[in-house]
């Protein structure tokens, strides 16, 4: 079974109940823009080496430089070897974390990720970042 087939039932079906993260949980738009360089990023270039769905969840994330401080970010697709997520500031290029759970189902995952890039997101407003499982 793929990551993919694990994790796409959870986003399809709609479920009530909400499981509530004990402790404290920051989304990340509270955190601040105060990098000059916004505008730093890869090449438009495909170099996906798997196909993407479009998938609009909340996703936990936790950092490996603050491990007990859960984020929330929005994702927007999803592959069997990444998935992009929109925040409200750039996320660091070869920073790594781990993917903790989805939203609402609470479902726990614990999959490593990298971010391989970080740009200002088309819409004008906010970033969007790639992060590759490993």
């Amino acid at each position: 079974m793929t990551f993919l087939q694990v994790f796409a039932p959870h986003l399809i079906k709609q479920t009530t109940g909400i499981r509530r993260c004990l402790g404290t949980m920051l989304d990340e738009s509270m955190f601040q823009n105060d990098s000059p360089d916004s505008n730093r990023g890869t090449s438009d270039l495909n170099r996906r080496e798997s196909a993407r769905n479009a998938v609009s969840v909340e996703v936990v994330m936790a950092w490996h430089f603050n491990p007990d401080q859960p984020v929330r970010y929005r994702s927007v697709d999803l592959s069997e070897t990444g998935m992009r997520l929109r925040s409200s500031t750039p996320l660091l290029e070869g920073m790594t974390g781990t993917l903790r759970s989805v939203l609402p189902e609470g479902r726990r995952l614990d999959r490593s990720v990298m971010v391989v890039w970080s740009r200002p997101s088309g819409t004008g407003s906010g970033y969007e970042a790639g992060l590759r499982f490993f």
